[in-house]
């Protein structure tokens, strides 16, 4: 039987997700891009899959593991594999509540992060804009004062 986790919920602030028995995946998003798919499946007594960090959001695996370091459940073990930015996980049936939670926590903070980022480059940029803005001003008034 395979199952895979699905988005309940695709909006930015909702982070959870379900593991069914439908041959589909679980996107999650941040605004229209897709950062992160979640594949799994049951096998015996234990879950197991892979999380893949989609073109664009690559870089955020190591936060991702670093996260996951903070605090991870006893039965959930990951492997790694930076050059495809995924991750392959494990973790006993019994604690599939309580791995979903920690992986919707986790999820949560990922899309936290991806919204700071954008808007910190926003913010970069309109700073860039006012000191060129500011820079013409100025040599404007320079050149002003010596005529």
């Amino acid at each position: 039987m395979s199952a895979v986790a699905t988005l309940v919920s695709p909006e930015l602030k909702s982070s959870t997700w379900t593991v069914t028995s439908t041959p589909d995946l679980a996107q999650f998003n941040v605004g229209k891009e897709a950062i992160l798919k979640i594949f799994s499946q049951e096998v015996g007594n234990q879950m197991q899959g892979m999380c893949r960090f989609e073109r664009g959001f690559e870089q955020l695996l190591p936060l991702f593991r670093g996260l996951i370091l903070l605090g991870k459940p006893a039965s959930l073990s990951l492997i790694y594999d930076f050059d495809r930015a995924q991750a392959f996980f494990t973790f006993s049936q019994s604690q599939k509540p309580e791995v979903v939670r920690f992986f919707n926590h986790i999820i949560s903070l990922l899309k936290r992060e991806v919204a700071f980022k954008e808007i910190l480059a926003q913010v970069i940029e309109n700073k860039k804009r006012f000191q060129a803005e500011q820079a013409l001003l100025n040599s404007a008034l320079q050149g002003a004062a010596w005529d």
